[in-house]
């Protein structure tokens, strides 16, 4: 297996974008992507789309075609990835296996999602696909879901609602600072807390946005990705583990096995520790989730990382910093998109561009997210190349 880099990486801004077409997000994603990899555009063999919900958000099938005619590559095999939220995390880890194995040299990963075609309610019951149908019918829809995750983690350790408003308002400071994020604002944790109940204890700013976004990355083998780029990032770990999609078969409600799991692979691949990681970009989609997370990637012990987020332990500049981007919270949660643009994320960082937002000396990083009720998660961890 070969050694594997990202030699380029950008995104489009993320957003509620009624006014940009599907083909448009594409074109944008995808040309600023590949004019950053240093690489001719003929140079790509292979494009993989993360994306979720085309279908049904903008009538469109076949989108992996779709992706490579967009950008004057109709002759590349092109292939789209669907895992729910993980859709586009699992495009990138897809990638990534056929470069490893000398499949392909070039290969483009892209993540979209345009989102904001319907009205709400259909949005609502859209995004309730990737989950189990019968327990959706019965009102166990995603905010329901994570609600009573919330509930299962307060009871078990005493995490409280003031607790979770400081997840969010973390992020939504952080996503301040991103110009490509969604929400450019912050709310303040009484602000958060005033906000109206969408499923108790979870309020409306505990609640990932509903996003239109896209993002791209081109990899290569690392031996080639410095004639390309003085600036590659190294792909170290690529894992994915599963759980039941039932949640009435839920091992747990207060942790997630399929994320213990797959770090559990990531960091034994990798060869690093906890310690060794600058910052974690992590599926937030209710504040209680990245709770969870923190504490499911053995970056805290169960019930301690509530704590740690109040203590600004997980800001910029913190011990271990989470969500630097804004997260699914305010950078936006554009569902095919998002593993993608967790990853790009990783490139300005690692590179030193992400401006008032930067992580200090930050070498390393890692990613993660969630699909489904979630049944699946799928982690990377990345440094900095030579």
């Amino acid at each position: 297996m070969r050694k594997v880099s990202i030699i380029g990486g950008d995104e489009i801004r993320w957003g509620v974008l009624k006014e940009r077409t599907f083909p448009d997000m594409i074109s944008e994603a995808g040309s600023k992507a590949i004019s950053d990899s240093g690489i001719e555009k003929k140079a790509i063999q292979a494009i993989y789309v993360g994306n979720f919900g085309a279908p049904a958000f903008v009538g469109q099938n076949t989108v992996g075609s779709l992706v490579a005619t967009t950008l004057g590559l109709p002759n590349v095999p092109a292939f789209r990835i669907e895992a729910a939220c993980s859709s586009g995390a699992i495009a990138f880890r897809e990638a990534y296996i056929a470069v490893a194995a000398g499949i392909y040299d070039f290969v483009l990963v892209l993540g979209i999602e345009k989102m904001n075609t319907k009205e709400s309610s259909e949005v609502i019951q859209l995004i309730a696909q990737g989950t189990y149908a019968p327990e959706t019918a019965m009102g166990l829809n995603a905010p329901a879901m994570f609600a009573m995750y919330a509930q299962a983690h307060m009871k078990k350790y005493g995490t409280t609602k003031e607790q979770l408003a400081h997840v969010s308002a973390k992020s939504y400071y952080h996503g301040s600072l991103n110009p490509h994020a969604h929400m450019q604002k912050p709310f303040s944790v009484r602000e958060v807390l005033e906000a109206p109940i969408i499923a108790s204890p979870l309020g409306r700013h505990d609640c990932s946005l509903v996003t239109d976004g896209a993002a791209a990355v081109v990899i290569c083998p690392l031996e080639l990705a410095k004639r390309y780029n003085p600036k590659p990032i190294e792909v170290v770990a690529s894992a994915i583990a599963a759980e039941t999609f039932k949640v009435s078969q839920r091992e747990s409600f207060t942790s997630f096995g399929c994320t213990k799991r797959a770090v559990t692979q990531a960091f034994a691949i990798s060869g690093m520790a906890h310690k060794d990681i600058s910052f974690v970009e992590c599926h937030d989609c209710f504040s209680i989730t990245e709770i969870l997370n923190m504490e499911d990637l053995g970056f805290f012990q169960p019930g301690d990382a509530a704590p740690a987020v109040v203590e600004g332990r997980t800001r910029i500049g913190g011990q271990i910093p989470f969500n630097v981007s804004g997260g699914l919270k305010s950078k936006g949660h554009a569902i095919g998109a998002t593993g993608v643009g967790q990853i790009v994320e990783v490139v300005y960082q690692l590179r030193g561009l992400a401006g008032p937002r930067q992580v200090k000396n930050a070498e390393t990083a890692l990613t993660h997210m969630l699909g489904g009720t979630p049944s699946v998660c799928t982690i990377h961890i990345f440094k900095k190349g030579f």
